[in-house]
């Protein structure tokens, strides 16, 4: 393996020496149902977010400008995801580094700067004229709308510190594999949102796009609050220093702690690509506006993407499975150990592909997107022809996570920078080109861009999980 790779001691960025084994909190070849043990909880919390989504727009819906305030929440809540991004690029960057509690500290510090910088930058946006740029001129929202985006973004500031607070715990525990802690505190989060909002109904307090960030700030700090609880159960599980792989526990003691230096430089990696992700909605609507009768379109892929949302959500981490089970090419006993990790990426890629091919192609599939997801019923005939191509979707997605634990596993993060730059390239090159020279395609082009870009994206993965093998 190459040295670059990320197998180095934690002295610097570029000492040169071997990883320190992970906490032995799962020891030996884990067989599939292992696997569905640790990633069972996760797929449910992804599940549970979009719940909370919909607890939120359910409560705004029953304010005294409905209109309004569903328009301001999504347009404040449209930057702060976008801030957000990058904190959650912290959960990522301490399951693929933490080994032991000596690490915790150099991990931390990083977390903690990220944080305040992240709050500065809302700060400015929320009570510095630097906000009317924002929301009016760069986002587009209307003159008159402004106060009401600003008065629902400046809760982010808040928010923002409790969601940096709950992916550096979740680091932990899932460095011990201790995942359904993770969808208990979700399940928590979603009954303290689910009542504050009936209460918000039943009361008329703040009756605008307030209730709504009000909300989602309520339910992210009782996650934060109940990974605390969590964090002090799980911390002391990690080892107190690392042993090094290759070497005998003796030399534990000299292992080096995991450094600042080397968290920000596999953290930055990460929060280029998250951004750069996050493009990709903004990219689709705008290749879709250019469509003939864009209000159709658009619409129509709207109510799609929420089926494939939800399903497709359960598949984003699926790399926190190769991360913590999986070998890199090469590696002693690669082959055996990778073959269960391949058998549950198959499991769940199919998995999706049928959800979504029973909604596309069955009577029963007309029916759920009916009833449970409130599809307009003159425009189910086009829902049905985006879904037709979008179950596809998670056969080519689940692989790209898979590689991408591999490549974390390995410390490749700036990998993964170019790998999305890619793929977004691509997105916006097949929307644009089918929007101009094929404008009577509707909302297909969607499906169509999206899977051209994560082909691409695959291709870029699969091409550097071959330098693990032969590095």
């Amino acid at each position: 393996m190459p040295t670059e790779s990320g197998a180095t001691t934690e002295t610097d960025a570029t000492t040169v020496g071997r990883m320190p084994a992970r906490p032995a909190a799962g020891d030996g070849p884990a067989g599939v149902g292992a696997l569905w043990r640790f990633y069972a909880p996760l797929g449910a919390s992804q599940s549970l977010m979009t719940v909370s989504h919909a607890i939120i727009n359910g409560s705004l819906n029953r304010t005294d400008n409905p209109i309004i305030s569903l328009a301001s929440y999504a347009i404040a809540m449209s930057v702060h995801m976008l801030s957000e991004s990058p904190m959650v690029m912290l959960r990522q960057t301490g399951a693929a580094l933490l080994r032991d509690r000596a690490g915790w500290p150099g991990f931390l510090r990083v977390a903690v700067l990220a944080c305040l910088f992240n709050v500065l930058v809302s700060f400015a946006i929320a009570w510095t004229p630097l906000g009317h740029y924002v929301f009016h001129d760069v986002i587009g929202a209307p003159e008159e709308m402004v106060p009401a985006v600003i008065a629902v973004f400046r809760f982010s500031m808040v928010t923002v510190m409790f969601s940096t607070m709950r992916c550096v715990l979740h680091a932990v525990l899932l460095v011990n594999r201790k995942t359904l802690w993770i969808t208990l505190g979700m399940t928590i989060r979603i009954a303290v949102m689910l009542a504050l909002a009936v209460l918000c109904v039943k009361t008329g307090w703040l009756s605008d796009g307030r209730r709504g960030a009000l909300i989602f700030m309520a339910g992210m700090a009782v996650e934060a609050i109940s990974a605390v609880w969590s964090f002090r159960k799980w911390f002391h599980a990690l080892p107190a220093r690392a042993v090094v792989s290759g070497q005998p526990a003796a030399m534990a003691a000299h292992h080096s702690p995991l450094t600042t230096r080397r968290v920000w430089t596999f953290y930055l990696p990460l929060v280029l690509a998250a951004l750069t992700g996050a493009l990709a909605p903004s990219i689709l609507s705008a290749g879709l506006a250019r469509m003939h009768e864009p209000r159709m379109v658009i619409a129509t892929f709207a109510q799609a993407s929420v089926v494939t949302t939800l399903i497709l959500g359960t598949l984003f981490l699926v790399h926190q499975v190769s991360l913590f089970f999986a070998v890199p090419p090469g590696a002693a006993g690669a082959r055996e150990r990778n073959r269960r990790v391949h058998r549950f990426c198959l499991q769940i890629g199919l998995g999706a592909s049928a959800v979504l091919g029973v909604l596309a192609w069955t009577p029963a599939g007309d029916w759920l997107l009916l009833r449970c997801f409130q599809a307009t019923p003159s425009m189910l005939p086009q829902v049905k022809q985006v879904l037709h191509l979008s179950m596809y979707l998670p056969l080519v997605l689940v692989w790209n996570e898979y590689r991408v634990g591999l490549l974390l596993a390995a410390g490749q993060s700036r990998v993964l920078t170019i790998t999305k730059l890619c793929s977004v390239a691509t997105l916006a090159t097949v929307v644009f080109t089918l929007a101009r020279w094929f404008p009577d395609l509707g909302a297909v082009a969607a499906p169509i861009s999206s899977l051209s870009a994560l082909t691409v994206e695959q291709t870029v993965l699969l091409q550097m999980t071959k330098r693990l093998k032969h590095g």
